[in-house]
C-alpha cells in the first residue's frame, strides 16, 4: 500500500470513528467525523462536526510532530465563495466546521490539528492532542485535457446542483455542506448550501476532482456512482446515491442522475437513519416502490416490505445502514436517508453468506475497501443492474476472471467469509 493511500484511509477512518457525544459537556466542544475534502495541487480543505456552536481553524505543520509551521499556508475558515457571511455564521451556530488550506506545493504531505472554539465559552478542543498530527497529500497535476489516441482533447465535468433540506423535507438546510463521492475521485468534493445559488440548492463542480490512481483531474462518465451527503452538524446528515449524468464534454448545470433502474435492484444505505422505519424511509420514492427484502442470516430466512401486502404480511420494519436490500421500482428513482448518522462500529458479517451494505461513503478500489476482512474473505457477488449482470470476487478464481474491482455506496453485497467478523 502506497503512503498517499495510507493517508487517504487515515482520513476516511476518521469519519466513522469519532461521534458526536449524546451528552456533551457545555462549552466544551465534542469533535466529530473530521474528513479531509476538496484536495488540489495547491490546497485542501478539512471538514468536521462540533456539538456546539463554534468557530474553526486548523494547525498546519511541515511534520507529523507540529514543530514546523508552513509560513506559505493560507487558512481560511469557513470559505464562501460568494462572500456572504450570513452562510459562514450560519455554519458555525450549526457546529458544521470547515477549513481550507491555500498556498501550498503540488505532491506535497502536509500535516493538521484541528483547532474547534465554543462561542458560547472561548473553551478550545485541540484534535488530535497530542502528536502525531494527520496527514494529507496535494495532488499532483491540474489537466483538462485527455488523450484519444491521436491528439490531446479539452474536457469539461458537469456542476451538479441538489436542494439540501433538514429531516423534515421542507425547511432548506441553511449552514450546511452538501459533501460529493465520486467514483474514481480521490476526495471528496464540497460546497456550502446557499453559495452562489439560491437556497436550498448547493453546486457540486465535479471539475475540481482528481483521480485516484492519477491525481490528476477526471474526465467522469454517465453512469459512474455519485453519493451526496448534506453535513449538517448538530442537525443530523442526510444521504443519497446517485449515478453521473449523461456528460456532453461541456460544463453544464444539471440534475444528478437516478442510481436505481426499473426492476431489482441491489441497495444500501449508508447513514444509521434516525428513524429506520421502512415505511419513513421509503416514502419519497413509495408510488415507485413494489417491494423490498432483506436475508435474516440468524433466521436463515427472507424478511420483506411488500406494498401490496396487508400490514400483517410485511416483516421487515426498519431498514439499517448494516443490511443489504433487494428492492423492486417500477420507475429510475433514487432512495434517500433524510436524517442519518455516520456508521461507527463497521459491519457485522457471519461465516458463511451475508447481504449487506458497505460501510463506506465512498468509492473505493476493491483491495483497499475490504482490507480489513481480506483473511477471512472467501467470495463477493452484486448485480449490476446497468449492465445488466453480475460482478464478482473468488478468492479461488484466477484474477482474470474477477470482475468486483470496486465497492460502492448505495450497492449492497453478497459476502461470504470464513468466520464472524467486523467489516471496517
Amino acid at each position: 500500500m502506497n503512503y498517499r493511500r495510507c493517508v487517504k484511509k487515515i482520513s476516511t477512518v476518521l469519519v466513522f470513528s469519532f461521534a458526536l457525544s449524546g451528552i456533551a459537556q457545555a462549552g466544551i466542544p465534542d469533535v466529530a467525523n473530521i474528513l479531509v475534502t476538496d484536495v488540489t495541487t495547491r490546497s485542501f480543505s478539512v471538514i468536521w462536526g462540533a456539538s456546539e456552536a463554534s468557530t474553526a481553524a486548523l494547525g498546519v505543520y511541515a511534520d507529523e510532530d507540529g514543530l514546523v509551521t508552513v509560513s506559505e499556508a493560507v487558512i481560511t475558515a469557513h470559505p464562501v465563495v460568494s462572500g456572504d457571511v450570513a452562510i459562514s455564521t450560519a455554519a458555525e451556530d450549526n457546529g458544521v466546521m470547515k477549513v481550507q488550506v491555500t498556498g501550498l506545493e503540488p505532491d506535497t504531505t502536509y500535516y493538521f490539528q484541528t483547532v474547534t472554539t465554543s462561542k458560547s465559552t472561548d473553551d478550545t478542543v485541540l484534535f488530535p492532542d497530542p502528536a502525531p498530527l494527520l496527514p494529507v497529500t496535494t495532488e499532483h497535476l491540474t489537466v483538462r485535457a485527455i488523450d484519444n489516441g491521436s491528439d490531446l482533447v479539452p474536457f469539461g465535468n458537469d456542476v451538479i446542483i441538489w436542494p439540501c433540506y433538514l429531516a423534515d423535507g421542507v425547511t432548506p438546510a441553511e449552514g450546511t455542506l452538501l459533501l460529493a463521492t465520486i467514483e474514481g475521485a480521490n476526495y471528496p468534493i464540497t460546497a456550502f448550501v446557499g453559495d452562489g445559488v439560491d437556497s436550498p440548492d448547493a453546486l457540486i463542480d465535479l471539475n475540481n476532482a482528481f483521480g485516484f490512481t492519477s491525481h490528476e483531474n477526471v474526465d467522469f462518465h454517465q453512469g459512474e456512482n455519485l453519493t451526496l451527503v448534506n453535513f449538517r452538524g448538530m442537525e443530523g446528515n442526510s444521504i443519497i446515491t446517485y449515478d453521473v449524468p449523461l456528460d456532453n464534454s461541456l460544463t453544464e448545470i444539471k440534475s444528478p442522475a437516478y442510481s436505481l433502474r426499473p426492476g431489482w435492484n441491489m441497495v444500501s444505505v449508508q447513514l444509521d437513519p434516525v428513524d429506520p422505519d421502512t415505511t419513513a424511509i421509503l416514502d419519497p420514492i413509495l408510488a415507485a416502490v413494489n417491494s423490498i427484502w432483506a436475508y435474516d442470516v440468524s433466521a436463515g430466512d427472507w424478511i420483506s416490505y411488500d406494498k401490496a401486502n396487508p400490514p400483517f404480511l410485511n416483516d421487515l420494519n426498519e431498514l439499517h445502514s448494516s443490511i443489504g436490500y433487494w428492492i423492486n421500482v417500477t420507475e429510475e428513482v433514487s432512495l434517500p436517508v433524510q436524517n442519518g448518522l455516520f456508521i461507527q462500529d463497521g459491519v457485522s458479517l457471519t461465516a458463511g453468506w451475508n447481504l449487506v451494505g458497505s460501510p463506506f461513503i465512498e468509492t473505493l478500489p476493491f483491495a483497499d475497501a475490504v482490507a480489513s476482512i481480506a483473511g477471512s474473505l472467501n467470495s463477493i457477488w452484486t448485480f449490476d443492474v446497468k449492465l445488466p449482470g453480475w460482478i464478482s470476487y473468488d478468492i479461488d478464481n484466477p484474477p482474470f476472471l474477477n470482475s468486483l474491482n470496486m465497492i460502492k455506496p448505495g450497492v449492497s453485497y453478497w459476502i461470504n467469509v470464513s468466520e464472524d467478523i467486523i467489516w471496517y
